[in-house]
């Protein structure tokens, strides 16, 4: 089963930083998709403009939000490639966390950052093996998780709270009780989404609203590249409700 793993990471690597699929996996985007990803990319460059901040950390902060757009945008319609530019965007979010001392989401874009791995290889077999079909082009289907699996990943997110929340709260961090949220969240939402569970969706709204609140303190504290990632947090959380549709709305598509 190892090997199977192994076999499968190698292939997904390949089409992941395939130049030929990136572009093949955009151009093939639903149309209401695409308006969508032009809509968050130009709020964020507008943003970049208007925050005047082009400071290293302000540029680090629009590509941190250029790249995460197009993870969400393809995540949205189970591309693989979204992990492509999801290494990235958490490689770039870490360290905009460690500039504003967020201790959680450092844990969390760590977390992420290592998941990229291992969704790369869960989507590959899963696509492999029973993939839907748009305009041409393979996507993950959505599955539906059972209730004994609901009741698990509410226990575990709260356990992880509690930790990350002590964790926080030696390391003297910013808003702790709210940014502890971030890495139970996280994990959960990421861990759904590796597995492709469209209740993945939950966690995510629930996250990128908190996320709002925390860039909404930041930018009133005037901190590095807050501008832009306040605005890529609220483009984030209408992606999510987006994407919540889209994984929902295919009823038949669900296992």
């Amino acid at each position: 089963m190892f090997n199977n793993s192994v076999r499968d990471l190698a292939k997904g690597l390949k089409v992941v930083f395939s130049p030929k699929e990136n572009v093949k996996d955009i151009v093939t985007l639903k149309g209401a998709t695409k308006i969508m990803m032009l809509v968050m990319l130009l709020s964020q460059v507008v943003a970049f403009i208007y925050g005047k901040d082009f400071s290293t950390m302000g540029w680090i902060g629009l590509i941190t939000g250029i790249a995460t757009i197009m993870n969400l945008i393809l995540i949205d319609q189970g591309r693989l490639t979204n992990y492509f530019w999801g290494m990235i965007s958490t490689t770039v979010w870490f360290v905009i966390a460690i500039e504003n001392n967020l201790v959680g989401d450092m844990f969390s874009q760590g977390f992420y950052f290592i998941m990229q791995f291992v969704g790369i290889s869960a989507w590959h077999k899963d696509i492999a093996e029973d993939a839907k079909i748009e305009n041409g082009t393979k996507e993950l289907k959505a599955k539906k998780m059972s209730l004994p699996l609901v009741i698990l990943s509410i226990i575990g997110t709260i356990a992880i709270y509690f930790v990350v929340l002590y964790v926080s709260l030696k390391a003297n961090g910013t808003n702790p009780y709210v940014d502890a949220t971030l890495l139970p969240l996280g994990i959960a939402g990421q861990i759904l989404m590796t597995f492709g569970f469209r209740s993945q969706w939950v966690a995510w709204i629930l996250l990128n609203a908190i996320n709002v609140e925390i860039w909404g303190v930041q930018l009133s504290n005037g901190g590095p590249a807050a501008i832009t990632m306040f605005i890529l947090q609220i483009v984030m959380f209408i992606n999510s409700l987006y994407g919540a549709y889209l994984w929902f709305k295919p009823q038949d598509d669900a296992k």
